[in-house]
């Protein structure tokens, strides 16, 4: 399972970035096949007929990072629209929604990662399940800068954080 940004390294700060993350925990073949297949498609996409340098990975056998160097060639929304098709298909292969914003991932205290819908934090902090410290993934980065300060936080720190009843 892979769990630190390493392929991301020569990305600058301000490269553009997407986290998706499944609604299951990906088995370790699942996570090796997705992110062979979403660095093959990185390689491949383009912008306008533009070769654009971008990766991806898999981290935690749960999310997928695409991340697009736009000083190269900028991202444009027909190539945006076919990086979603891409992870749409890749999650009906799989039976996973990426899309599924409903979901908080969170790391549980026996340092598995796990999901609570946002309808249920203020439950799983009142019975102990998650606190103000617990680390949880802020998937609305945009950028390789926000991914390495901003994507695990705090819940206390998050969007969450008035749903769970706990502020910073």
């Amino acid at each position: 399972m892979t769990t630190d940004l390493t392929i991301f390294k020569t990305f600058p700060k301000h490269a553009r970035t997407w986290v998706y993350q499944s609604s299951r925990q990906l088995t370790p073949d699942e996570a090796g096949a997705v992110c062979t297949i979403a660095r093959d498609f990185a390689a491949q996409w383009k912008a306008h007929g533009q070769p654009l340098k971008a990766t991806a990975d898999v981290l935690y056998d749960r999310f997928l990072v695409m991340m697009v160097d736009e000083d190269a060639a900028g991202a444009s929304g027909c190539s945006i629209d076919s990086s979603v098709a891409f992870v749409r298909s890749l999650g009906t292969k799989l039976n996973a929604d990426f899309f599924d914003r409903m979901q908080l991932a969170y790391i549980a205290q026996d340092g598995e990662v796990r999901t609570v819908h946002a309808n249920r934090i203020a439950q799983a902090v009142d019975a102990g399940e998650m606190s103000a410290t617990t680390i949880v993934f802020n998937n609305m980065v945009t950028s390789h800068g926000e991914l390495q300060d901003r994507w695990c936080i705090p819940l206390s720190e998050s969007w969450a954080a008035s749903r769970a009843g706990v502020m910073a």
